[in-house]
């Protein structure tokens, strides 16, 4: 690893411990010593280790209590601490936090475990409930008293302690045990994060399947025609594309014979179809049936029977045609607001 180096001007770990504070939020003050945690246990493997998602930050502060919960926007509320920590406090050359992807961000470390570690030792003794709650398990080794510190300027110089070849020697005969170990925490932790990854993948699928069987399962729209002659006559056709036109015009006949039925459908002896039918029944000025008073209202729906039967009811009479289940639907909708319509009728008075 690197020789730390420290930023460019001094700052102040009791300065940043009142920092949650004045923003009256306490749960600022442990963001640090979580940073820190997952660097010792992830051994200090630069390049990886020093990579901390932002939602594990919000998983850990809510599992210790000390944060009620982010709601929605925990990973946001986070971030926004990290850079309020790094631009207040001159953590910035480089900087403390850099954006390493979706929904994760680097750490500097390397470059500031030396300030981390001073932050740690204060924390734990000012605040004991808190850092209990933040390892209610038992505390990552830190590494006290063997790790460098950040140094004020002020202290004297620690005497170099003897025997330190043979220390060298040692750590260099457990390197290859302590890197195997190194890889298989790191697996482990990415395993980690790929499981709680794929379980909030599995939890938006299901949701998704779960709204999908909701649609599948509601009822067909024929279920909801009110008519009950016309749900009879048209339900079975509606079930195949092949029969969509025929559907079309089994509710066309429907609708013409209760016109005719409602009119009495004649005039002179002389029965009446089609356009003549909803004229004969309908004008403003004289059809045997009124449905609103209103003289532009009644003269709308005459147009609106004229419509329908020029448009729905004529052209699958005359010739063939392919309709959707939208169109073959939406015709036979029509109809069922005109039979409703027909039920307000009032024969005209002489």
């Amino acid at each position: 690893m690197a020789t730390p180096k420290y930023p460019p001007r001094a700052w102040d770990i009791d300065d940043l411990l009142d920092l949650g504070r004045r923003e009256n939020i306490n749960w600022i003050k442990a963001v640090p010593v979580l940073i820190l945690e997952k660097w010792v246990r992830g051994k200090r493997q630069e390049g990886v280790a020093n990579c901390i998602r932002t939602k594990e930050l919000v998983r850990r502060l809510e599992s210790s209590g000390l944060v009620a919960g982010f709601k929605a926007k925990g990973s946001s509320n986070v971030v926004a601490a990290l850079t309020k920590i790094q631009d207040g406090r001159d953590l910035t050359s480089p900087p403390l936090v850099e954006p390493g992807g979706t929904g994760w961000h680097r750490i500097n470390l390397p470059h500031y475990e030396p300030l981390l570690q001073e932050y740690c030792r204060k924390y734990r003794e000012r605040f004991q409930e808190d850092y209990g709650k933040l390892f209610p398990a038992g505390e990552p080794d830190w590494g006290y008293p063997s790790l460098p510190i950040a140094r004020t300027g002020r202290e004297e110089a620690t005497p170099t302690p003897a025997g330190t070849g043979v220390l060298d020697e040692t750590r260099s005969l457990l390197a290859p045990l302590e890197k195997a170990l190194r890889e298989r925490d790191q697996t482990i932790e990415r395993l980690k994060e790929e499981n709680a990854d794929l379980q909030a993948d599995m939890l938006a699928m299901q949701s998704a399947l779960q709204e999908h069987e909701a649609l599948v399962s509601m009822p067909s729209p024929m279920h909801r025609i009110v008519d009950a002659e016309l749900r009879n006559d048209c339900a079975d056709l509606l079930e195949n594309e092949k029969h969509y036109i025929s559907a079309i015009r089994s509710a066309s006949v429907v609708l013409e014979e209760r016109l005719m039925r409602t009119t009495g459908g004649t005039e002179g002896g002389v029965s009446k179809h089609g356009i003549e039918l909803v004229d004969y029944a309908l004008r403003k000025d004289g059809g045997r049936l009124v449905i609103s008073e209103h003289a532009a209202e009644q003269e709308g729906i005459h147009m609106l029977f004229r419509g329908a039967v020029q448009f729905v009811r004529n052209p699958p009479m005359h010739k063939k045609l392919q309709y959707t289940e939208a169109e073959a639907r939406g015709a036979i909708g029509l109809i069922d607001y005109l039979l409703l319509l027909l039920q307000r009728a009032k024969l005209r008075q002489e």
